[in-house]
């Protein structure tokens, strides 16, 4: 056995507080990455998956800022964008910048395996008002998207679908882990609370999903974005999303890998108090039920 973290929207380098689901505090975060790197020490995974939304501020200087913070973990990670990572047209130079070394070809779709798993990261563009997929944000929704997501869409360009088909063939022989920032599935009902932020699953996700379960190696889809933790299960194919690291309830995903599965459980950090700064309260839902919590996934 082995195992990695899943963690996800850190919202790093930003000195913006506001309220999302909960009450969204990032200038919290440094002390949020303090108590984690004492907690990743004893927890000893061997890389942490990031799901994207690393640096919330979109300045060179904030990438580079957001990189130091991550380094500060202490453990290997692997990086990829989110809504708030590729914005402008200089985003992914800055984040090749930042995180390059963290990349195994310095781009920001690629795979990896380690041990017996196989991972494919994508990275979706955003999908403008007139239909048409460009990898920067439209102005008129960049500037709304701090505050409200619901003109913002994203889809995966079809040369990336190319890509992953690819990728899939030539390592048809080992189970594999998809990740992505937005989810393919949206939020299920019992996570649609009254008033709920809604952040927005990928535009073709249902199209993903389609190629996907032409590949049984393909067990799970691992996404944030949402800033809640929900798992749902389609086609032999499990979604887990995890919450946002400065929203309550603060929480990562521990993911133990054996030669015939995956269980994934969710932690809270050591120190409850960033959670409970957080919580808003009649809130507490975002944290997921128990089917939300804890799964086992099995490798075909």
């Amino acid at each position: 056995m082995w195992r990695f973290v899943h963690m996800t929207d850190p919202h790093l380098a930003s000195q913006r507080d506001g309220i999302w689901n909960n009450r969204f505090l990032c200038t919290m975060m440094p002390e949020v990455m303090a108590c984690l790197r004492r907690d990743l020490t004893q927890l000893r995974p061997e890389f942490l998956l990031v799901t994207g939304d690393i640096c919330s501020h979109q300045t060179r200087a904030a990438m580079l800022e957001a990189r130091d913070l991550m380094d500060s973990l202490g453990t290997p990670y692997y990086p990829m964008g989110g809504n708030h990572d590729f914005v402008q047209p200089e985003s992914r130079t800055w984040f090749n910048e930042a995180f390059g070394r963290r990349l195994p070809d310095n781009n920001t779709v690629y795979s990896f395996s380690f041990h017996n798993l196989h991972f494919c990261v994508l990275d979706p563009w955003w999908m403008w008002s007139d239909g048409s997929l460009s990898p920067v944000g439209e102005a008129s929704v960049v500037q709304e998207q701090e505050v409200s997501l619901d003109n913002a869409r994203w889809a995966l360009p079809p040369e990336q679908f190319t890509w992953l088909e690819k990728d899939l063939k030539e390592h048809a022989g080992m189970p594999t882990v998809i990740a992505v920032h937005e989810p393919l599935l949206p939020p299920p009902p019992r996570m649609q609370k009254s008033g709920y932020k809604d952040s927005g699953a990928l535009e073709n996700g249902e199209l993903l999903l389609t190629v996907l379960r032409e590949y049984p190696q393909v067990c799970a889809v691992f996404s944030g974005h949402m800033h809640m933790n929900y798992i749902e299960h389609a086609y032999g194919i499990t979604q887990v999303v995890t919450s946002a690291l400065p929203e309550y309830p603060t929480e990562i995903r521990d993911v133990c890998v054996y030669l015939d599965r995956l269980v994934v459980r969710t932690l809270g950090l050591s120190d409850p108090t960033f959670a409970q700064r957080s919580l808003i309260e009649g809130q507490s839902w975002t944290r997921g039920e128990a089917q939300d919590r804890e799964t086992t996934i099995w490798f075909s």
